[in-house]
């Protein structure tokens, strides 16, 4: 049987749950406020215009939140009044551990990227010349 060589994208970097991670930190530490279904939107209106379109799952965006809170990167609370029958939502903040990670690891992320975007463009420029 003959063994096929395959291109994979680091998955390291085209990580969704890494890229939410950052995103959600980054809205944070602006001193914006977070619930999961904001960050559902704004991914999917960010990527609607798109030929590839981004794969958007809300239960990986509640995973993801779900992860930074367990490693203490935020914190959360519901909000809602009962009393006038409004719905609660689950708010997050930012902690100085989230902040600290944040500062410390989105240079090194974004660096990733454009050496993934830099190899897949001499990719293109191969097939295309």
């Amino acid at each position: 049987m003959e063994k096929r060589n395959r291109l994979v994208a680091p998955r390291n970097v085209v990580n969704t749950k890494m890229l939410y991670s950052f995103y959600i930190l980054k809205e944070l530490s602006k001193g914006n406020t977070i619930f999961g279904n904001k960050v559902l939107e704004e991914f999917r209106n960010r990527f609607s215009e798109t030929s590839l379109p981004f794969p958007v799952s809300s239960s990986t965006i509640y995973e993801t939140l779900y992860d930074l809170e367990m490693k203490g990167y935020v914190k959360s609370s519901w909000t809602g009044d009962e009393f006038l029958n409004k719905r609660s939502k689950k708010i997050y903040s930012i902690t100085d551990s989230g902040v600290e990670y944040y500062k410390y690891h989105i240079a090194d992320y974004i660096n990733n990227l454009n050496k993934t975007k830099a190899t897949l463009d001499i990719m293109i420029d191969m097939l295309m010349k």
